[in-house]
């Protein structure tokens, strides 16, 4: 138990109370850390058990809660200011990697150990990406928010020190051979033709040809480079792989690199509503992206939405009491006084997450 916490009846719970410790029910959080407690909830909580206990924070609930709001909100500035120094810093970097250049690979390095740093809490970068994603820069600010969903991935799979170091590598690599396309092409703000869409492609061979013959750079590095669009039934590139063919770094940037890009502004397309991104990786796990990898992150990251206050299409504001893991795009809603569940109102959806 926190210092400055106590444990009491979901009967004894009033509102204003700031939960100190996720409730849990089924395996999926109810109650999530740091959420203030509305008479709507006392009233949910009451409907679904019959006995049952919470950790609270003791100290003054108001206070608490606002400070809670304000560190979130210093975090978040930080997390941002620091991705977007890395991503500026990246440019340089991968002009002097062309030169097989080591002192670029100590800062490729001194970038991953930043990244890695700045991931707790995971939830500042899971909201960072889901509001903003990478924009319209699909190589610098992409490298580098992929480079830190990864980083959450092997954490979450258990990945030992040195290969989630070089996961991360891998993965503030993967876009790198993007540098060798024309600008003008992957900033077309129309959508792009066959062979457009082609040359685009050999961005990942491209890459690797030039990761792999860095000498200070461990291979499996230039794998995760090279096979980051390949797909488990064999229709992904550059070379068809299939299942286990495909390196297990690969496979983990993939995910992140999905849901970072259908979060994110592109010169071609509009960024999709917050929830789709979970509901297309979800989709995609059924034979094209790694089913464990993806069940993984799904079970953290949906974690992270709950008690996020959110806009519906009709412009109302809400916050998220529970997600509903058979229809991401769905979840139980809280409207004012009314618990709304998504999945049967099918006129509405959530066009924002608010910050």
């Amino acid at each position: 138990m926190e210092k400055n916490t106590k444990v009491i009846g979901f009967n004894q719970l009033k509102e204003g109370m700031v939960i100190a410790k996720n409730v849990e029910q089924n395996g999926s959080i109810l109650l999530k850390k740091d959420i203030s407690v509305t008479q709507q909830i006392i009233e949910k909580i009451k409907k679904l058990y019959v006995i049952g206990n919470v950790e609270i924070y003791c100290e003054n609930t108001a206070a608490k809660s606002s400070e809670i709001e304000l560190k979130k909100e210093t975090q978040y500035k930080k997390i941002e200011n620091e991705f977007n120094e890395i991503s500026l810093a990246l440019r340089k970097t991968f002009r002097q990697l062309i030169n097989n250049n080591e002192e670029a690979l100590n800062e490729v390095r001194e970038f991953s150990r930043k990244i890695q740093n700045e991931i707790q809490p995971g939830s500042l970068v899971i909201k960072n990406i889901v509001l903003y994603g990478s924009g319209t820069d699909s190589i610098y600010r992409h490298g580098v928010n992929v480079a830190a969903l990864s980083a959450l991935i092997g954490k979450w799979t258990g990945l030992e020190k040195a290969k989630l170091n070089l996961l991360v590598y891998s993965a503030i690599l993967h876009d790198f051979g993007k540098t060798k396309i024309a600008r003008e092409l992957l900033m077309k703000e129309v959508g792009l033709t066959q062979n457009e869409f082609n040359t685009i492609k050999t961005h990942a061979q491209k890459g690797y040809m030039v990761i792999k013959e860095l000498s200070f750079l461990d291979k499996a590095v230039s794998y995760g480079v090279l096979m980051h669009h390949e797909r488990l039934d064999g229709s992904g590139y550059p070379l068809g792989l299939k299942g286990e063919a495909i390196h297990p770094f690969a496979k983990i940037i993939a995910i992140a690199d999905v849901f970072d890009a259908i979060n994110s502004d592109r010169g071609y397309k509009k960024k999709r509503l917050p929830f789709e991104a979970l509901q297309i990786v979800k989709n995609e796990s059924l034979g094209k992206l790694d089913y464990e990898y993806v069940k993984i992150f799904l079970e953290h990251v949906i974690d992270y939405y709950t008690g996020e206050e959110v806009l519906l299409n009709t412009n109302e504001k809400c916050k998220i009491i529970q997600m509903n893991v058979n229809n991401l795009e769905k979840p139980l809603i809280l409207k004012g006084e009314e618990f709304i569940d998504l999945e049967k109102e099918k006129k509405l959806y959530i066009k924002e997450i608010l910050l």
